[in-house]
């Protein structure tokens, strides 16, 4: 008569014993690979290693508490830059404009705003690190291994293009800019520049430089999104070299359209960059 282990077998007669336990934790795995292939949404959180599925009502929560950290970081970032923001204004005043025109006040509390809205542009710039790290913490736990080492790599280089659009804004533009409207205007009007308007113009041109020299990344994006392909890209260069130049025009006021040119060779610069860097990640 032969002996068998009753540990060894289950009652249909399937061994399961230590030497097949690999093949029965093969079979789970299939098991799950199958049930996510057909859709299933707890397959679909299974998908990602280390997520969890949670309510809305968590993800809620958890929304409201990083938009809570990153309000917090811009006020205390705006309290901090305050104390030197008038000495902010009279630099940028004496850079760009003529001492000999004096700052124009047509409110009482103007020359508050301007120099919050100063300090705004500031928090801003300095709490982009801070943005992205929030946005990577709510929603990194969605994210597979391969995509959370994208978004680490994209977190300085935007910190970096921002930069490096506001100095193409400071240094370039802006300076362009106030020559036309101060001394194009010759004799037959003063030029009477108010704190607000001429703060307003100054950081909606940084801003938005800043914002443009994203294009590398939402270029990038779109493709690893699969929004628009990498040929089609290559093939419109032409629309795109177009679209670039209008905005260029738009972002540069020069009668002399140097400055235009230069902007919309950097971001034919940017964009054959970006091109690079999608075939390169």
């Amino acid at each position: 008569m032969n002996s068998h282990n009753p540990g060894n077998q289950t009652p249909a007669g399937e061994a399961t014993g230590p030497e097949n336990k690999h093949l029965f934790d093969h079979g789970s795995v299939h098991a799950k690979g199958s049930a996510y292939a057909k859709g299933s949404p707890s397959a679909a959180v299974s998908g990602v290693p280390g997520d969890i599925e949670e309510p809305v009502m968590g993800h809620l929560y958890e929304l409201r508490n990083r938009l809570g950290i990153v309000l917090i970081w811009l006020f205390l970032a705006m309290m901090l830059a305050y104390p030197f923001s008038e000495k902010g204004m009279l630099l940028i005043w004496r850079e760009f404009i003529s001492p000999e025109i004096s700052m124009a006040v047509y409110s009482p509390l103007e020359w508050v705003f301007a120099r919050l809205r100063l300090c705004l542009v500031f928090a801003l710039a300095v709490s982009i690190p801070q943005i992205f790290y929030q946005l990577y913490r709510f929603a990194g736990k969605g994210l597979y291994p391969h995509e959370k080492r994208f978004f680490l790599k994209v977190v300085p280089a935007s910190f970096l293009l921002f930069i490096l659009g506001t100095a193409v804004g400071y240094f370039l533009v802006l300076p362009v800019m106030f020559k036309y409207v101060i001394f194009y205007s010759g004799d037959l009007a003063s030029a009477q520049l108010s704190v607000h308007s001429t703060l307003s113009a100054v950081t909606t041109i940084l801003a938005g430089f800043g914002i443009v020299f994203q294009a590398p990344l939402l270029v990038i994006f779109a493709v690893k999104m699969e929004l628009v392909k990498y040929e089609t890209l290559k093939k419109q260069r032409i629309l795109v070299y177009s679209a670039i130049l209008a905005l260029s025009l738009f972002l540069s006021p020069d009668p002399t359209f140097i400055a235009q040119f230069l902007v919309a060779l950097l971001l034919v610069i940017l964009f054959e960059f970006s091109l690079l860097l999608v075939r390169l990640f």
